[in-house]
């Protein structure tokens, strides 16, 4: 119980400085942005079955592995 209230309370003293910088107006439209976002990735994530998750975890299923190019020095 006592790392529940350590975790809340971390989280008060991270949340708050981060919202303070941000207007309502701009929380609202991130969070409408993400809602969407999350809106639009229900049809993929209702394609995932039983047999193809195992798949995925490998990166061998039907969703091709994104992997960033290095960076070139």
């Amino acid at each position: 119980m006592v790392f529940l209230r350590s975790l809340v309370a971390a989280l008060g003293f991270i949340i708050a400085p981060v919202t303070a910088v941000f207007t309502a107006a701009q929380l609202a439209s991130s969070i409408d942005g993400l809602s969407t976002i999350a809106q639009g990735l229900q049809p993929t994530a209702n394609s995932i079955t039983v047999l193809n998750a195992p798949l995925i975890v490998v990166g061998l299923g039907p969703y091709p592995v994104c992997c960033p190019a290095p960076a070139n020095s």
